[in-house]
């Protein structure tokens, strides 16, 4: 996966060596692909992960306009969080087609509205704003109805700002368990190496002595102890990992 992307910079760069592997390697931590993941084939990703790695070959060479039509469709929660993060960083023109509010939200500040019958209405300013503005505008129409609509676009207000709230905070949910993970996975792979030494020396003491063997037995014995709560745990988080990613999709 590393070499494809160093290659995708390197034709960017007519074939230069020169900030190929560097910028790869953090195109990849932007993407959310792990470290220990660079060096697998492509053949091997899932579908969602290669998706991630389609958008990470085209943003690779650098465009300074962007035309994309309904981006966030079939994106797993990964997928769209890296390609949100990196949009709102991208300093060229981005031009996008979308019915995702949330989405649109976050990429963007200003609208082109088809209307229907050939209207196009030109907005500055997000789509939730667009639709607090409609709504606002369509009550003001109503005669008695303007204190109905202030009422109705706040409450409105309120709850898009209310959803968006709890889905950053499940986002954060998920990204905090991913990273716990990660880190249980390599402190467990250590400990087993260091349970896997103590047992060869453990096969390897016999003339050593009772007491010598005793101390060996207990100290892997609370090795044992200590990679099954880790495994515990990370059951635990890959649970709650799973209850999140459905939440954040529901919200």
């Amino acid at each position: 996966m590393l070499d494809f992307v160093v290659q995708r910079v390197q034709s960017r760069q007519g074939g230069v060596m020169e900030e190929g592997p560097g910028e790869a390697r953090e195109l990849l931590r932007r993407f959310e692909f792990p470290k220990e993941r660079w060096n697998e084939r492509v053949s091997v990703l899932s579908g969602g992960e290669r998706r991630r790695l389609q958008m990470l070959s085209v943003l690779s060479q650098r465009p300074n306009f962007l035309v994309m039509d309904e981006p966030s469709v079939d994106c797993d929660l990964d997928t769209l969080t890296a390609l949100e993060t990196y949009l709102q960083e991208f300093k060229g023109v981005l031009l996008i087609v979308s019915h995702d509010r949330a989405f649109a939200d976050q990429v963007t500040d200003h609208l082109f509205v088809f209307e229907g019958d050939g209207e196009i209405k030109d907005f500055a300013g997000s789509l939730s704003e667009y639709a607090s503005t409609m709504v606002k505008m369509e009550n003001e129409s109503i005669p008695g109805g303007s204190s109905k609509g202030t009422d109705d676009d706040t409450d409105k207000k309120a709850a898009y700002k209310e959803d968006r709230v709890q889905r950053n905070e499940q986002r954060n949910i998920v990204r905090k368990a991913k990273k716990d993970m990660e880190k249980i996975e390599k402190s467990t792979e250590k400990l087993k190496a260091k349970a896997a030494a103590l047992q060869k020396e453990i096969d390897n003491s016999s003339d050593e002595g009772w007491s010598v063997l005793a101390t060996l037995t207990e100290d892997l014995s609370k090795l044992n102890e200590k990679v099954d709560e880790m495994e515990l745990e990370w059951i635990e988080l890959a649970e709650l990992l799973e209850e999140s990613e459905v939440e954040v999709q529901e919200v």
